[in-house]
């Protein structure tokens, strides 16, 4: 009757820790940045490319890295999920948050978004061309900054 009861007991804990650890993990993401920008230009953020236009965003913890949450505010709504390619942690530098942007082979993309009042950059790498499209395309790269603001 001992053994019975100690392995039910078992059981029930097994089952207790597999549901915590298969449990969605949404409910302890936290939000640790909001913000609003506008881009007057079609731009490649992540895998995602943002017509010109008015978005809000913020920044959530979600596994080792940060993700950002993009919605577009004006036109047809959509919202991308972006992930960077690698962060850094400094001390906080601003209250003002930044996006900064390289032109490579024609387009232009995200490389970093700076994040002030959090101490945090994160990285971003440039879109990947069709080889025909890299050879068509011949423009200088360049580095541009657009504020960001809450």
């Amino acid at each position: 009757m001992k053994k019975k009861l100690i392995s039910t007991f078992l059981r029930g804990m097994m089952f207790l820790a597999l549901a915590v650890a298969l449990a969605p993990r949404s409910a302890t993401a936290q939000v640790s940045e909001v913000g609003k920008f506008s881009l007057p230009f079609e731009v490649h953020w992540g895998t995602a490319v943002l017509p010109a236009g008015a978005y809000r965003f913020s920044v959530g913890d979600i596994g080792p890295s940060d993700v950002v949450h993009v919605f577009k505010e004006d036109g047809p709504s959509a919202s991308y999920l972006i992930l960077p390619h690698g962060w850094d942690r400094t001390a906080a530098s601003s209250e003002r948050s930044q996006l900064v942007f390289e032109r490579k082979d024609g387009e232009v993309y995200v490389k970093e978004l700076l994040l002030g009042s959090e101490g945090l950059t994160l990285y971003y790498g440039a879109p990947k061309l069709k080889k025909k499209d890299a050879l068509a395309r011949s423009a200088p790269s360049r580095r541009d900054e657009i504020p960001m603001g809450k």
